[in-house]
């Protein structure tokens, strides 16, 4: 185990190879798995369920995925601005030999862009003279079909996993084309598409197509989106014509190494194959 920022600045050197981009995102990781080791260990490890970002980063690889934050889903405990705090406060409490140490700087909540309402947690995380901030957003009652699973994360400079629990594969893309399909041509989101290819490509063989059309249509229900989203193939023809998310497309390539080659051709191709597995 890492302990120190020398040991640390040598492993992410070598790691990206010079690049200044690729070491923040290490760094980043690196912060955000020190974070979730801590709450395999906690108390907590049975009420916070990773999704989001860091999630897909631990799937497809961090070399095909950047993320600055850690999403998670409470459940069978409230959701507080002062619960949150009290939980995050927990968590970095658990003692580890990594020399990381976590300060809460704010806790509030939050309402992004027409999602469930949340709280988010930002901290100052120190390793030495190094900080580094870390931002956690939290949920509750979200729709996981037909449940949570434990998953296996690989560590990033050891070779070992800890255990969380985290959304199943299918619920992650469920929630993903059912984000896709009812913003339609509003999404500016581009790392939805990213996503969607990037888990069709590198997980096709583990994406259980009867759990998926479960999973996408009880995130309907839950969304109030059922509606909408039954006029897919419209939708996807809007998508794919629009010279705006053309647009916005190129601009996230020029932004990510990572999708610098996935044409929007291929990528539409994905998206249309899984919104085809989930019709009813």
């Amino acid at each position: 185990m890492l302990r120190t920022l020398t040991q640390l600045k040598a492993l992410v050197r070598n790691m990206s190879k010079g690049d200044s981009t690729k070491a923040q995102i290490i760094i980043r990781n690196y912060v955000m798995e020190r974070f979730l080791e801590r709450l395999s260990l906690s108390p907590y490890r049975n009420n916070l369920i990773l999704k989001g970002g860091t999630l897909v980063a631990a799937m497809v690889g961090l070399d095909n995925r950047s993320t600055l934050d850690i999403d998670a889903t409470i459940k069978d405990l409230p959701l507080s601005v002062e619960s949150a705090r009290k939980i995050v406060e927990e968590i970095t409490a658990v003692e580890i030999e990594d020399g990381m140490s976590f300060e809460i700087k704010s806790v509030a909540t939050i309402m992004d862009e027409l999602d469930y309402p949340g709280i988010r947690v930002m901290l100052d995380t120190m390793l030495e003279k190094m900080h580094t901030p870390l931002k956690i957003d939290f949920s509750t009652g979200d729709m996981i079909t037909p449940g949570e699973v434990s998953y296996s994360f690989r560590l990033l400079f050891e070779d070992r996993s800890i255990s969380i629990l985290a959304y199943n594969l299918e619920t992650v893309l469920a929630e993903k084309i059912e984000t896709l399909l009812s913003r339609g041509t509003a999404n500016t989101r581009m790392r939805d598409f990213y996503d969607i290819f990037a888990l069709e490509t590198t997980q096709s063989h583990n994406i259980d197509k009867d759990v998926l059309r479960a999973a996408f249509t009880n995130t309907s229900e839950k969304r109030g989106s059922l509606a909408v989203v039954s006029n897919m193939d419209l939708i996807l023809d809007e998508i794919e014509s629009s010279p705006d998310i053309a647009a916005l497309w190129k601009s996230y390539q020029r932004k990510f190494d990572y999708a610098t080659d996935i044409g929007w051709e291929d990528v539409i191709q994905a998206v249309r194959g899984l919104c085809n597995a989930v019709k009813p």
